[in-house]
Parts: C-alpha cells; structure tokens; sequence
C-alpha cells in the first residue's frame, strides 16, 4: 500500500502542533517524540465544541468532508481522526501515557521512525489496511458503528402511527387521479434499481408499484409483520453473503444491520420523492432540489423527511437543451450512498453500499433524443417502423409530462420543448 496518506496526515499534523492554535494539542516529551492530542467526550456538561472539537473539525475540512455551512457533526469527525490515527503506520498510541479520567482528557501518540515501520508491525498493518471498500473498513468494530449510525442528537425516532397505517400515504406528494386504463401515467411510477457492493452491480429491480416501494434487508419472520405493508413493493438489499471479501462482507453486514427500516421511495409525475427511516445515514446526488434551490452536490437525508430527489421538470429543461446541444446529456439516475459520506461521484461506486435509481420514463426520453441526435428523420428515410412507433410514444410521453401540473410547481422548462421530428 502506499503511505501516502498517512504522511499527508503526519504533515498535517506536524503543522497543526507546531502552530499552537489548538489548545491540549502539545508535544508530550522535549525530544518531541510524542503528543498529547485532547479527548474531552462529547457528553461532559464542560464540553465546548468550538474548543473540544477543533482539531478533528480541522481534519474533517482538510479532508474535505466538512465544509462551513454543513451540519456539525463532532462525534464523526472525532472518529474520523482517531481512525486516520490508527490505521496510519506513523503513530502508535502510548496508551499507558494517555489521560482519559481528567477534566481535561487526552490520548498520547507516537511518531514511529521509519526505520522502526520497515521491520514492525505497523509494516504489516499497512500491507492490510485498504480494501476496494475506502477507507472505513479499515476501522475497528466501534469505529465502524460510529460512521454508519446517525449521530444519537441527531437522529428523530419515526413516528409509530407510521407502521401501524401500514401506508405510504404518509407521503404528503401530489398525485393527480389517473385516466381510466391510462398506461403512460402508470408508468411514471416505474423505476429501476440497481444495488452495488464495493463498485460490483449485485442486483437490479424494477419497481412497478404506484405507490412505490420500501428499499429494506431481508427481515427476520419475527419482524417482517411490523415492517411490511402491502400498499407498496417491497424491494431488498442483497445479502452480504455475496460478497467475496471478507473484511468488507464483514463490514458491509454491519452496515445492513442498521438498515433495518430501510427507505420509502415513490415516483410519480413530479419525480422521485424519498424518505428516510433507517438509523444509518443516507446521502444522495442527483437533480431533485434541496428547499426551493437546487443541489449539485451530494446532500445528506435528514430522518423522517420527505425529498425531492429528482424533479421531472428540471430532467426536461436539461432535455431539451441537450437537444439542442447547448447542454450535456441530463441524468435520469439518482445515486443514495448507506452509511458513508459521498462527495466525489467519480468514485461512488467504491462505496460499500451504493442504491442507484432510474426513473424509467425519463430514461426512455433520453434514448429517444439520443436517437434523433444520431439519426434524424430527415436524414434517415430507412428508418424501421418499430422505431417510429417507439419514438411516438416517446414524444407522447414527453408531452404528457409536459402538460403535467402539479400544485405550486413552476414551469421549469420551456412552452416549445416538445420532441418533433
């Protein structure tokens, strides 16, 4: 394995010593052989978090996992370091020096020589440190459980009226009723799931519930009463087994036992709406809108909350423009990363648990466009019949989703937008 990142951390943290902006972070011994870094818990009635978590909310932003206007998460930055600590071949905690009954708690570290890593066992904790998986199956058992689970003051327990409904009609979304044997409208409710593990597809479901589906593990017989409901479909991780590494199948494993509740996810006319009922974090990416401002970037699911994920509106405006070649292809997937923060979409699929979402509809739309851009009628007279009918069909979609107005949506795309030949 490469050390780089675990110099980049010993850098970084030689700076942050040196600078002495961080109170309790000092060299232990003249020789400045060890450190002294600050451990006040977070649940001490004297804990500051401005004071307290200021060096692990530095790593964080160094990292890049935290930026100012985030939520504030000290627990997970606080564990974040610890396990960059940990796993990194530089240091070695002295447990025996480290003060953790104090008012003012601290761990004691190590910089381990070079020389020493080339012959101890910090070269072989190197040699094993890194899985396809990134980083948090490097973590220890406790470690693991704090990045996956939602920070305990954080979390808002769902509300127990929820199940006993048994419906998805705890969903506030607007649905317009349905023309008698209408299939286009049908339709919009149909999405495509694909599931990966560690970058590798092990699964793909389509959803064709109107009502939408519940993304969960498989449940236990004893459980599977309180959390099943027949209004929706039901739609199931695949099981860790699959998986052939074991340290990840291990950690992966973990991580579905705090899936437990899973997710609710509906599509409809407007988009793709979620909400959120497992204990582990989610985030997602995708062209839905967070409030009325839109996100590029991976934004995280509070609990309980129902979100817009993918709006319809927006996919046709990026649509139509893409047609017109002022704009690249719009994506009609929605990516939701369980247990670990994304940032980079780039790498998302290196996650642990990665959920993909294809709003089927609007995948078809972009196939169409993708065909008239390649072969134009005009300049395609051989074109077979099926695909003229297809394409039809493809442009009366489009113009159903067009006339599509749900109650206090802007008209986000263009009057004129409509897919001719």
């Amino acid at each position: 394995m490469s050390n780089s990142g675990g110099r980049r951390l010993k850098q970084w943290l030689m700076e942050q010593i040196q600078s002495g902006q961080y109170s309790g972070l000092l060299w232990e011994d003249e020789s400045r052989t060890m450190f002294r870094i600050p451990w006040k818990h977070a649940g001490k009635q004297d804990y500051n978090q401005e004071v307290d978590a200021s060096i692990f909310k530095a790593w964080a932003v160094f990292k890049g996992k935290f930026k100012e206007g985030d939520k504030a998460e000290p627990a997970t930055w606080k564990t974040r370091l610890r396990c960059a600590l940990n796993k990194s071949p530089d240091f070695e905690e002295v447990t025996e020096r480290s003060q953790l009954d104090i008012s003012e708690p601290y761990k004691v570290y190590r910089i381990v020589p070079e020389e020493e890593q080339k012959h101890g066992k910090n070269s072989m904790m190197a040699m094993t440190a890194t899985t396809s998986s990134g980083d948090i199956t490097d973590c220890s058992p406790t470690e693991i459980e704090e990045l996956i689970k939602e920070e305990e003051g954080c979390s808002i327990q769902a509300s127990p009226e929820y199940w006993s409904q048994g419906s998805i009609n705890a969903f506030p979304l607007h649905q317009d009723p349905l023309p008698s044997g209408s299939g286009i409208f049908s339709a919009f409710s149909q999405m495509m799931i694909n599931f990966y593990y560690g970058g590798k597809l092990m699964q793909n479901t389509l959803v064709t519930h109107p009502e939408g589906c519940r993304i969960s593990p498989q449940q236990h017989l004893g459980r599977s009463t309180l959390y099943s409901s027949e209004s929706m479909q039901s739609v199931h991780f695949p099981p860790a087994e699959l998986i052939e590494f074991d340290r990840q199948r291990h950690v992966t494993r973990k991580l579905l036992g705090h899936l437990e509740r899973g997710v609710l996810v509906r599509a409809n006319q407007e988009g793709i709406f979620i909400k959120r009922l497992c204990q582990s974090r989610v985030f997602w990416s995708g062209l839905g809108e967070v409030g009325s401002q839109y996100s590029p970037m991976p934004c995280k699911l509070e609990r309980d909350a129902v979100v817009k994920i993918f709006d319809t509106g927006r996919f046709l405006q990026a649509l139509q423009l893409y047609q017109e070649g002022q704009f690249p292809a719009p994506d009609p997937t929605v990516t939701l990363c369980f247990g670990e923060e994304l940032h980079d979409l780039n790498n998302a699929k290196s996650k642990l648990v990665i959920v993909q979402i294809t709003m089927v509809n609007c995948q078809h739309l972009l196939e169409a466009v993708n065909m008239r851009r390649s072969q134009p009628y005009c300049n395609n007279p051989n074109l077979d019949m099926s695909d003229a009918v297809a394409s039809d069909q493809m442009a009366r979609i489009y113009q159903d989703l067009c006339s599509y107005t749900g109650p206090q949506r802007s008209a986000c795309y263009r009057d004129n937008m409509p897919i001719t030949a």
